[in-house]
């Protein structure tokens, strides 16, 4: 027996309804119902064809892997850590520590990068964006821990030369612009000493933020600095942030990592206009004793998130990857609005998701488990996607986060990525998304690397 669609059954009923009245040849002669029903039915079959072509360009696909070593020598150890693109999306910039370079890489045709050279910085490349015509790179140059210091390196991408360096007297490990271009903020972290007694904060100095406004000529770029201390509970002295983005409202969201706290500052004025916990979560049901065997049958409570990396999802929401550092890391992700309330927490589904597929890193059980580090927002089309960097199990998770108003993402599919994700990037003008891996061991034959997505 044939389906008959609803649309099919009304243009029946529609033909019907004229032979009653007289008009019993609509169709030349033919019979009206069959004639209808095949031509919808055929409607139907196109649909079905538009939905599946819909259903396929709603997940991404890897197009390419980029092994960084390919901008020098296969024998130097190097890193792709923070990855960037220029405005037309054609070209990735991205810090390589190792080689104490930015690297460049061809991507106008994304199936197929090209090497595309590299510039030396005189210094530990820690972040780098791009705005406009410059690739703005942060430079760590600190003696030691109790004496830190970086710059700004300005890099004209024309003539791929550093046309300025901008003292930011600290140790620079991050940066962010802008979406109007009017102003970077860069994370002075001052790192601690991990093995100074119990490594514990407080120590000498502080972090704070630096406001780059980026208004006219480069030469007339001026600074300011965001302090930090005071702000949040656990170690007022010693702020130590760790992440900045910043919304189209020029807010930027600062994670302090250790501080397990969340600052928002408003760029024009240089003002903090809120700040808050991150908050603590309850896990069960997840592993927490590293014996090989994966025994999702354990609990943890009162575990604090120490946010690493975090995105605006629009202007109202944040969203954080829960890494973890000196006394938590929760496994998973979460999102706040703006004001600090916890409006979606991703619980054990991370870890779950991990065992589901294969990639759970069961001798991370007894610390923080898939250990999510990095996180972005992009828009693609309609669809609002967040993906999610698990860093020891090497994949990235992508939701849809579309629905302000419940907030609860919706799960779309993993992509497997280098070892080690800690950079990653989403390029909706071209459709593409970018992944760079940190991780190069030459004995285990496993080598950094970018790897390059379409939907």
């Amino acid at each position: 027996m044939k389906r008959i669609s609803l649309f099919s059954g009304l243009a029946a009923i529609i033909v019907a309804l004229l032979i009653l009245l007289g008009n019993d040849k609509p169709n030349n002669g033919k019979d009206p119902i069959e004639a209808i029903v095949k031509r919808l039915e055929k409607l139907d079959k196109q649909k079905d064809k538009d939905d599946h072509k819909k259903e396929e360009n709603l997940y991404f696909k890897r197009l390419a892997t980029f092994p960084v070593f390919l901008n020098s020598d296969i024998d130097n150890e190097t890193s792709a850590e923070i990855v960037s693109a220029t405005e037309d999306g054609m070209t990735l910039v991205y810090t390589d520590s190792p080689l104490e370079v930015l690297g460049f890489v061809d991507i106008s045709d994304p199936a197929n990068p090209q090497a595309d050279g590299i510039i030396e910085l005189g210094g530990e490349p820690t972040s780098v964006t791009v705005v406009a015509n410059y690739a703005l790179a942060c430079v760590n140059t600190s003696e030691s821990y109790t004496n830190p210091s970086g710059h700004l390196a300005v890099i004209d991408l024309g003539s791929r030369t550093i046309i300025r360096e901008i003292d930011l007297g600290g140790q620079p490990d991050a940066i962010a612009a802008s979406p109007d271009h009017a102003y970077a903020g860069v994370i002075i972290e001052n790192e601690r000493d991990e093995d100074l007694g119990d490594g514990v904060p407080p120590q000498a100095p502080s972090g704070y933020v630096v406001i780059v406004d980026l208004l006219g000529n480069v030469n007339n770029w001026t600074t300011r600095i965001v302090n930090l201390d005071g702000v949040a509970e656990l170690f007022p002295e010693d702020a130590e942030p760790e992440f900045i983005d910043i919304n189209n409202k020029n807010i930027a969201a600062v994670s302090l990592q250790e501080n397990n706290h969340i600052v928002l500052i408003d760029l024009a004025t240089g003002y903090i206009v809120n700040d808050f916990s991150a908050g603590s979560v309850n896990l069960t049901n997840i592993d927490t004793e590293e014996n090989d065997l994966i025994e999702l049958n354990s609990a943890l409570e009162g575990l604090v998130r120490e946010p690493d990396a975090l995105t605006w999802i629009g202007n109202k929401r944040i969203a954080t990857a829960n890494e973890g550092d000196l006394n938590g890391g929760s496994r998973g992700f979460s999102i706040f609005n703006k004001k600090g309330n916890v409006r979606f927490d991703s619980g054990n589904n991370d870890d779950h998701l991990m065992v589901m597929i294969g990639h759970y890193p069961e001798d991370r059980s007894e610390n923080k488990g898939n250990e999510a580090e990095g996180i972005e927002y992009g828009q693609y089309g309609n669809d609002h996607l967040l993906f999610v960097g698990s860093e020891r199990s090497s994949v990235i998770s992508v939701y849809d986060v579309s629905d302000e108003k419940h907030e609860d993402p919706r799960f779309i599919q993993v992509l497997p990525a280098g070892a080690a994700p800690e950079g990653i990037l989403a390029l909706p003008q071209r459709n593409l998304f970018i992944v760079a891996s940190e991780e190069d061991n030459r004995g285990d034959k496993l080598r950094s690397s970018i790897t390059i997505y379409s939907r």
